[in-house]
């Protein structure tokens, strides 16, 4: 993991020299998390979205008139949240709830294409795409039983797929996006008491952020 931190620094640093726009991006993140148990047929938990924060920074290089490439390293906070009956110390159900929000924060790396096209040198619409990395740096108590049972995976990929507008002021630029996280592996998977019941969990997110921009040359 090291290395390939390394390997992706050493990349936008050496991108600086040759780079168009340095960008940084604030936002949304807005997610839930698909979290069943086999053999419980229709039963999801978390499933409702969880509003949270991202923020990314990065380098648009390689810029021509109707597409360019896009590098980005940030954090992202993704999870779900679910609403349970309150029991008594004897328990029975009461008619009270709480709300459970377990959480997962992410350091996350990303390369994008973006094709885009201008209209009158100010605005610029865009659709992108690309490969994606995320790295787990924690987790909430939620999590505990899977990370005992080595069943919590400490890395996702995927896809990033998105698109927004840029607005173009002298050397800076203004924008929002919107980008949904394709995922190719579980959050987790793992055995609960009875071998023979497996369970998983899925995640689904996807972040509106603001961006700015200073373009270099």
């Amino acid at each position: 993991m090291k290395t390939s931190l390394f390997f992706f620094f050493g990349l936008l640093l050496s991108l600086f020299s040759f780079g168009q726009t340095l960008q940084v991006q604030g936002g949304i993140s807005v997610s839930n998390l698909d979290w069943r148990y086999e053999g419980v047929e229709g039963v999801s938990i978390y499933n409702k979205n969880l509003i949270a924060t991202s923020f990314f920074a990065g380098v648009n290089y390689l810029d021509k008139q109707y597409f360019n490439l896009s590098s980005n390293i940030g954090f992202i906070r993704k999870g779900g949240k679910d609403e349970f009956p309150i029991t008594d110390v004897n328990g029975d159900f009461t008619n009270e709830t709480e709300i459970e929000k377990p959480t997962l924060d992410y350091l996350s790396i990303n390369t994008l294409f973006e094709a885009k096209y201008t209209i009158k040198d100010k605005l610029t619409p865009f659709v992108s795409f690309g490969p994606r990395f995320d790295y787990l740096v924690s987790s909430s108590r939620h999590f505990d039983g899977l990370q005992d049972l080595n069943g919590l995976n400490n890395t996702a990929f995927g896809l990033l797929l998105g698109g927004g507008v840029k607005y173009h002021l002298s050397a800076f630029q203004i924008g929002l996006r919107a980008d949904y996280y394709l995922s190719f592996n579980n959050v987790g998977d793992w055995s609960v008491s009875n071998p023979s019941v497996k369970g998983e969990v899925k995640s689904n997110a996807y972040t509106v952020n603001l961006t700015l921009g200073y373009r270099l040359k």
